[in-house]
Parts: structure tokens; C-alpha cells; sequence
């Protein structure tokens, strides 16, 4: 069922990229032959608009935009709807396109998430306790959900802490004692009473805590999801959602030049790297497909800015490194650019074919593992 949703929501999200390419050239006046939902052969033509055929391919996944000239100017040398013969200003409009939906895509289901569960906000100098496990040490002792952790104390002493940095070397120095744990009442999203609550709690030594809980058997909160007016939501949920996407870009571009790194440093493809395999398994482990629909949207805006960055690299075959041989028309002659375009091309798509069969294999041997 993972793979399933994954597969449904990449195609989806390959159709928008697609649409946005489609779009772009029906506004410069490029002729489409066809938009195709899935991967050829062709099961049927839905219907035709202009020039352009709607069809239903066999393989069920993404899909293609297919452009007058966009091949080079073998096709038809003389047609002004061809790809090939417009402005440089156009093509990289259209070949832009599909990352432009892409993004605008990840910030409106951002924006859709945030509207509904609120805007996240950082606790900042807070060690909130999200939510006690059942038959825990804390549930035992009566620690309650949405309270802060303000000190603990020892031998008559008190020890302040405001992070839950703080609170783990704290309970890793006592580990196997029974100690006393201050926290506020419950708080109000940010804010949280000046009244608080004494508790006495046994810390788990290693070997008494369950696998997958903590030695108290708390989770921590760092973000709260904050409620505003209703006429300030669509504003702060845009500027929030556009503010995480960007961040979100950054982290992923970071992510990249830190693998180039390792590949010229000798290091390979570390177990960070995934693939569509990894990706499947580590959202599946992670529960986005088990947390309802916004889990899955969530999951669909992480994805599409991914896509979108991902076909921004000026790798060949991909959208970024056909937007440079557009570039580089500007210094050289068109002439000589369709002349290796065509090789490069071809290059960029074996090796892709082989990163990709790469990656697969890490995936399978770190789910192995």
C-alpha cells in the first residue's frame, strides 16, 4: 500500500511538472503534440485540443509533454510553433516551467497542511513534553502531556533545565536513581503558568527500558502548531509554507554538494542517499502513510520541492542542464550547442539510468541491514 501511494503521488506530481512545460509552450505559441498521462505505448486518445493529443499510456506512472522541435531543428527547420526556433527568453521559460509548478505546488499543500493543524512555531528556551507513554516511569509518576520540565532535584539540590538537551545529560548522569521532577501546569501554545507540580521518578537504566522508548518515557515537543485569527491565516500560512519550502530547498541543496563532496573525497554514496525504494521505506518507517490525509500531503510538498530541485541540477537530460545549453547560446554559436546537445543528452540519461540502478541497490542492502 506504500508503494502504491508513493507511486500516485509522484505520478501526480510528474503531471503537474509536465503541465507546467504544457502551459508554458501553449503561452510562447510552441506547438505540443502531445500530453500523455503515464508512459507510451498508448492505450488511447482521450481527445485532441488544437494540435495537441490528451492520451492514456500504458505504463501507469507520471507522464510527457512532447513539443514541435524540441529534438533540434531537424524536425521542421522552417515552423515558427517550433520549440527550436523561439527565443531564448521562451525556451527557458518552458523548460523552467515544470520546477516553477513544482515549487508553487509544495508551498500550497504546505499552506493547506498549516491551515489546518496551524502554524508551526519553535519552542525556544521551553523542555515541553509532548506525550507520556503508557506504563512509562512518567505515566507512573502522573507527568502530563503540554508541560514544561523545570528542574530536578538531588540531594536538596535543584537543577534547572530549559531544553531537552538539558534534561538528556541530566538523566544519563542519573540513571537507576529516583529523583524529584518539577514541570509546570499544562500551557497555553507558547506560554505556560508560573504554578508548577512536584513528581517523584524512578530513570530507567538502559537495560530496563524497552526498546523504542526513553528512560522516563516521554517525547519531547520543540514546535507547537499556533492558531491566528482567521483573516491572518491565509496570509501567515502562504508566507510560513513558502519560508519552510525555501528551507527545505537549501537543506536538500546542502544535502547534494555534500555528496559531491564524498564522491571526490573517495567516501561513495552514503547510507543517507536514497532512492525511490529508500524513500518508500523510510516515509513507511517514518508513518506518513499511517497519519491521515494532511500526513499525506505533507509528505506530497516534501516530494515535489525534492522533484523540483532535483530536475533544477545542471545535469544533462535533466530541465536545469537543458536551461544552460540554452544559456550558452549567448557566447556560442546555436549551431555548434544542437551539435553536442544531442550527445550530452544521451550521456546524462545513461548516467542517471545508472545512478538510479546505484541507489536502488543501497536502498535494498540498508533495508537489508
Amino acid at each position: 500500500m506504500a508503494a502504491l501511494i508513493f507511486i500516485l503521488i509522484l505520478s501526480i506530481l510528474v503531471i503537474i511538472h509536465e503541465a507546467g512545460h504544457f502551459l508554458a509552450a501553449r503561452r510562447n505559441g510552441i506547438k505540443v503534440k502531445e500530453f500523455g498521462l503515464g508512459y507510451p505505448p498508448r492505450l488511447l486518445q482521450i481527445f485532441k485540443s488544437k494540435e495537441t493529443i490528451f492520451s492514456l499510456n500504458l505504463i501507469p506512472f507520471g507522464g510527457f509533454v512532447q513539443m514541435e522541435g524540441e529534438n533540434g531543428p531537424e524536425e521542421n527547420p522552417d515552423d515558427k510553433g517550433s520549440f527550436h526556433n523561439k527565443s531564448i527568453k521562451a525556451r527557458l521559460e518552458v523548460v523552467l516551467a515544470g520546477v516553477f509548478f513544482n515549487f508553487v505546488f509544495g508551498i500550497l499543500a504546505f499552506a493547506a497542511v498549516f491551515y489546518q493543524l496551524g502554524i508551526p512555531t519553535p519552542l525556544y528556551g521551553q523542555a515541553r513534553i509532548g506525550q507520556v507513554v503508557e506504563n512509562s516511569p512518567a505515566k507512573q509518576a502522573g507527568l502530563q502531556d503540554n508541560t514544561n520540565i523545570l528542574a530536578f532535584q538531588v540531594n536538596q539540590e535543584w537543577i534547572k533545565v530549559d531544553s531537552p538537551t538539558q534534561v538528556q545529560s541530566f538523566v544519563q548522569a542519573h540513571l537507576g536513581e529516583a529523583v524529584t521532577i518539577r514541570t509546570s501546569l499544562p500551557c497555553a501554545e507558547e506560554a505556560c503558568p508560573s504554578d508548577y507540580q512536584d513528581y517523584n521518578i524512578y530513570l530507567r537504566t538502559k537495560a530496563e527500558t524497552p526498546d523504542g522508548e526513553g528512560t522516563m518515557g516521554i517525547t519531547f515537543s520543540e514546535v507547537i502548531f499556533k492558531n491566528y485569527p482567521w483573516y491572518l491565516m491565509p496570509f501567515k500560512t502562504i508566507t510560513e509554507a513558502f519560508k519552510q519550502s525555501l528551507a527545505l530547498a537549501i537543506m536538500i541543496l546542502q544535502a547534494l554538494w555534500q555528496m559531491v563532496l564524498d564522491l571526490f573525497a573517495g567516501r561513495g554514496l552514503q547510507q543517507e542517499i536514497a532512492g525511490p525504494i529508500g524513500i518508500i521505506d523510510q516515509a513507511n518507517t517514518y508513518g506518513f502513510f499511517e497519519g491521515g490525509f494532511l500526513n499525506i500531503v505533507n509528505f506530497a510538498a516534501l516530494l515535489s520541492i525534492n522533484l523540483g530541485i532535483m530536475n533544477l541540477l545542471p545535469i544533462p537530460a535533466l530541465d536545469g542542464g537543458r536551461a544552460v545549453l540554452i544559456v550558452l547560446e549567448k557566447f556560442f554559436k546555436k549551431r555548434k550547442i544542437d551539435k553536442v546537445a544531442a550527445y550530452l543528452n544521451y550521456f546524462g540519461y545513461i548516467s542517471l539510468l545508472a545512478l538510479m540502478i546505484i541507489v536502488s541497490f543501497n536502498d535494498i542492502r540498508n533495508i537489508f541491514r
